[in-house]
């Protein structure tokens, strides 16, 4: 695992400084006064499938896949100690049908009481409220109108003074000087806000990311070391009336003792939906600020994990191949009819992993599984609701004959409801 990533962020540090290169100007110079796009057609410099490819190759040369449950199904060689169905079912025995739940039971016509007694109580919470006791309470889902608050002060994100002040630095940064990274997360949150659901909300949207970019303390908040594939430029002087500085391709001949700028600043590679899986904290805050504090917060306490090569616990690897025994065991007919005709179901649902299912369910779907990701600090309940999904259309996969069937068969997730499928994964009955 360690020689894959080593592998990986060379691999990305080659394709960001080749991007860069392209250009054909300065990695970083003094800022013209606008935000403008370098009228270069920007490429992503790494995608889902990329890094599924890149960890499927991940071979144990310890093991023998005779020994295997079943043999050649999964696509994952590492043998890891994934939860079975039993110690999920315990570890969320508060999403249990015989437990009211937001995103279920407030839904429910003549139950508005329910909504109305769930606002009172996290409202009484939010203000006093034992973290524990927050966390507690959002198992069960959070209302809309409080996830401001109590998001806030469970992931300790609400902005302080010293945090305005700061993003005020920032802003004044992005707005003086222009870092040729900043085209990749403005082609991104193009892509993102293209949708429907995202249009609104491209201008705090673009803000949020660049202000993500220029960043420098994501780095060490993250929970996992994020990739090391930066450059190092030199950074351009307005003492001495510089405009610019060196080029990618020139970056790492910089003298050591000149002042360098890392690209991009935050030290996270932008890729491809790095901003979708932001733009739904669009919907919990109206103002940048907030949605960009509570946005790092999310990233750098889970987020990253989803698109860094670990072999740890709530990194995608474990949490894919959490998914690829969870499936394999409660339904092994659907998933070996899947790998029999090319469509193996791992490559139909990394996609919605590797975002958190941000763009593959309704916004409010989507924030429903966060309150309770926030609520038991872990990303399990990713590969279990991806799971959870592809037996709720089993009978239709067993049906498909082709690998196109299968894609068409979840091309349509709009009318997907999470919780309920949760609980029916977790809880039904003749479930062992």
């Amino acid at each position: 695992v360690d020689m894959a990533r080593i592998q990986w962020d060379s691999r990305l540090k080659t394709e960001l400084r080749s991007l860069l290169n392209k250009l054909s100007r300065p990695a970083v110079r003094l800022r013209g006064g606008k935000l403008n796009d370098d009228g270069f057609t920007v490429r992503f410099i790494f995608t889902s499938e990329d890094l599924l490819e890149v960890i499927l190759a991940i071979k144990n040369p310890n093991f023998s896949g005779t020994f295997t449950k079943h043999v050649g199904w999964n696509l994952l060689q590492l043998q890891l100690q994934t939860p079975t169905v039993e110690e999920l079912r315990s570890k969320y025995r508060e999403l249990s049908p015989d437990i009211r739940q937001m995103g279920v039971d407030d839904t429910i016509y003549g139950s508005e009481w329910f909504g109305a007694e769930r606002e009172r109580t996290g409202a009484s919470l939010a203000n006093a409220g034992y973290i524990p006791h927050l966390k507690n309470f959002a198992k069960t889902g959070v209302p809309n109108s409080l996830r401001p608050a109590l998001w806030g002060r469970i992931l300790g994100c609400n902005p302080t003074p010293k945090d305005l002040h700061r993003y005020k630095l920032l802003r004044q940064n992005l707005a003086s000087l222009d870092v040729a990274s900043d085209s990749l997360f403005r082609f991104d949150v193009q892509e993102t806000t293209d949708n429907d659901e995202f249009f609104v909300f491209s201008d705090p949207l673009n803000e949020a990311m660049l202000i993500f970019s220029r960043d420098n303390q994501v780095r060490s908040l993250c929970s996992l070391e994020p990739t090391t594939a930066v450059l190092e430029v030199k950074a351009p002087s307005p003492l001495d009336g510089s405009s610019s500085a060196e080029t990618a391709e020139t970056a790492e001949t910089t003298a050591p003792d000149a002042k360098k700028i890392a690209i991009p600043p935050c030290g996270i590679i932008p890729f491809y939906q790095l901003s979708l899986i932001a733009a739904p904290i669009c919907f919990i805050h109206a103002d940048v600020e907030h949605i960009y504090y509570m946005w790092r917060a999310m990233y750098c306490r889970y987020f990253c994990r989803l698109h860094i090569i670990s072999s740890q616990k709530d990194t995608i690897y474990y949490l894919a191949k959490t998914f690829e025994d969870l499936l394999s065991t409660a339904h092994p007919k659907v998933y070996y009819h899947a790998v029999s005709i090319g469509a193996h179901p791992l490559r139909t649902v990394f996609p919605w992993i590797f975002t958190a299912f941000a763009g593959v369910l309704p916004v409010f779907q989507v924030l429903q599984v966060w309150d309770r990701i926030i609520a038991y600090n872990t990303l399990e309940l990713l590969p279990t609701l991806a799971a959870a999904i592809y037996l709720f259309r089993a009978d239709r996969v067993l049906e498909a004959k082709s690998a196109n069937e299968v894609h068409s068969i979840f091309k349509e997730t709009v009318h997907i409801q999470a919780i309920p499928l949760l609980q029916h994964f977790l809880f039904a009955k003749g479930k062992t």
